[in-house]
């Protein structure tokens, strides 16, 4: 009888120590992972020439769990997680277009940065993804973008994130 008492109570231990570590680690990991706006988009005054830029963040196992954070001309804008893209209106001229992310080989901040010239009613698209140190971020062509895009799952720039 006190065998039976004993692995119960072993059995009882295991299944209570699995339920503590799921609610700890559940949480953990769908913070995250939010994604949405997270900081103000750029305003276009009205009648003023627009473009729209289109970031695509390919699904890949390696980061999945992480959010990326997309900074446009210096300002944090948007929170993009595996497998997701979305679209922004932005006004014409130079802008500088970043991904950051916390991670890689050491444990710190890391960025990847394009320049580029957004013009009047021309899309702009840019791929996401993992790499060695921890993300980058690349200008593809239309035909590429839209592949992309095909593969992903749209998330709207009105949409908030819980950063």
């Amino acid at each position: 009888m006190l065998g039976w008492a004993i692995l119960i109570e072993g059995q009882w231990r295991v299944n209570r120590i699995k339920k503590v570590v799921s609610g700890l680690i559940v949480p953990f990991l769908s913070g995250c992972s939010a994604s949405g706006r997270i900081g103000e988009l750029p305003t276009i005054g009205r009648g003023a020439p627009s473009s729209q830029l289109v970031l695509i963040r390919v699904s890949n196992f390696v980061g999945a769990a992480n959010s990326y954070y997309v900074a446009l001309d210096g300002k944090d804008v948007f929170s993009i997680r595996s497998g997701q893209y979305t679209t922004l209106h932005i006004p014409e001229g130079e802008h500088f277009v970043a991904v950051k992310c916390f991670g890689g080989w050491s444990p710190t901040w890391k960025e990847d940065s394009k320049r580029f010239v957004a013009m009047q009613d021309q899309t702009n698209y840019f791929v996401i993804s993992p790499n060695l140190s921890c993300a980058e971020i690349i200008s593809v062509s239309e035909e590429d973008g839209r592949k992309k895009m095909a593969e992903g799952d749209f998330v709207s720039p009105e949409t908030f994130s819980s950063k």
